[in-house]
């Protein structure tokens, strides 16, 4: 085998051993079902199904699942340091008491990919002297991406993925639209 083959087949055998999530039903420790969850973009009439990583951030799962029992509006914007993502803010006031707040750290990256959703707290007065603390979920829907912020590198907790390539290419053009069109309303709700 030449080099320049040996990454492929290590990819191979990556996938091969990978667990298969798509269309699971996982309970974490508190006998909670969790699985999928929703983001709507309601003025593009889109969404998007995205599949929980409860085996490799379940402190985050469960502290998203819980903010979820209610759907939850918001609006989204593309991220200004950090390549292609849809920054989202959860409303902090609904979070202070939450296991989103000061999480755990699972399942860091700073280097997300395609499809990836990361969960970044950042204490009040931590980004930019903001007075409150922000919740960040980190929609990502392009290559080249990296967690790398105006204070330095912060990895983000990846918690979530949207895993079907159909799915992945409606993101993508979700993403696109909200780059070059701004601000759009975003819904998350358990599926």
């Amino acid at each position: 085998m030449g080099a320049e083959q040996a990454p492929c087949y290590l990819l191979k055998i990556y996938l091969a051993q990978k667990p298969k999530t798509l269309g699971l039903i996982v309970k974490n420790e508190r006998g909670i079902k969790m699985s999928e969850f929703i983001i709507q973009f309601p003025d593009l009439e889109k969404e998007i199904i995205v599949n929980m990583l409860e085996d490799k951030a379940p402190k985050t799962c469960e502290g998203f699942w819980e903010a979820i029992k209610e759907p939850v509006h918001t609006s989204g914007k593309h991220a200004m340091y950090t390549g292609r993502e849809i920054s989202v803010q959860l409303p902090p006031d609904q979070q202070k008491d939450s296991i989103l707040h000061e999480p755990a750290q699972e399942n860091l990256t700073c280097f997300p990919l395609p499809g990836d959703i990361l969960f970044t707290y950042m204490p009040k007065h931590a980004f930019g002297g903001i007075p409150v603390p922000v919740y960040d979920i980190g929609i990502f829907y392009g290559r080249d991406a990296r967690t790398f912020f105006p204070m330095g590198w912060l990895p983000g907790n990846l918690f979530a993925q949207v895993q079907d390539p159909e799915e992945l290419k409606k993101l993508a053009e979700i993403g696109q639209h909200v780059n070059e069109n701004g601000k759009q309303k975003v819904i998350f709700k358990r599926k």
